[in-house]
């Protein structure tokens, strides 16, 4: 969706801020390739390495958070109860994530690559695939839901903010695209339970369908911001 400039109201950082950076910092941390131990030797630096490319992938999907997390502050600037209970339970969430976020990636890159990148977590039936992808895709939906809230909550403090009417626009329409975004996550819960069991394993792909989400999305808003005289 195109945007105008709107104004950053979140001049100071603050402690809830620095908290929430600090946390989302710890969480990436947490990614580490090898966090236990040094590779000694070379197999060791090999088999280490094949876990670069889910850690890229983790990384990449803490990092959507963080900076939706922080692009909401710079924007918006609110340091209110809401703001606090919001972000802390964002921060809890990414904390329990982190986990099942490595885990259900090192899987993904294990299927595609035929076992070429291996990954240590063993799945040994249906149902523990079924449980991780639910534990990973709810996780998903929630943290979505959470940056969701945040824009919901900017937008009931519309006028409070003095917001135009082309940003009051904006802002819901990013809370809904939060949204179906996680949406997605529950879609992929409901694929791997109701698949038959030979196609179970394709419910994760769900998720990329996510690649043409954002242009179909950001042309239809466009089109009711049109419709509005909004754009």
């Amino acid at each position: 969706m195109s945007r105008p400039e709107f104004p950053k109201r979140g001049q100071q950082t603050t402690r809830l801020e620095t908290f929430a950076d600090a946390a989302f910092a710890f969480a990436a941390a947490m990614l580490a390739i090898s966090i236990d131990e040094i590779p000694s030797t070379y197999p060791e630096l090999m088999l280490a390495l094949q876990g670069a490319p889910a850690f890229a992938a983790s990384m990449a999907v803490i990092l959507m958070f963080w900076y939706a997390h922080k692009r909401w502050s710079d924007r918006f600037g609110l340091d209110d109860l809401p703001t606090a209970l919001l972000t802390f339970l964002l921060i809890m969430l990414v904390m329990i994530y982190v986990y099942p976020l490595k885990i259900f990636l090192q899987g993904g890159f294990s299927v595609l690559t035929d076992g070429a990148l291996a990954s240590d977590f063993r799945i040994e039936s249906r149902f523990q695939f079924q449980v991780l992808v639910t534990i990973y895709s709810f996780g998903f939906f929630a943290m979505c839901a959470l940056i969701a809230a945040l824009h919901g909550h900017a937008w009931r403090c519309r006028e409070a903010l003095d917001m135009s009417a082309e940003e009051i626009f904006d802002t819901a329409a990013e809370s809904i695209a939060w949204l179906i975004v996680g949406g997605f996550g529950l879609v992929a819960i409901a694929l791997v339970w109701l698949l038959p069991e030979s196609m179970t394993q394709f419910a994760p792909f769900a998720y990329g369908l996510l690649a043409f989400f954002g242009p179909i999305y950001s042309k239809l808003a466009d089109r009711v911001g049109r419709r509005k005289g909004l754009i």
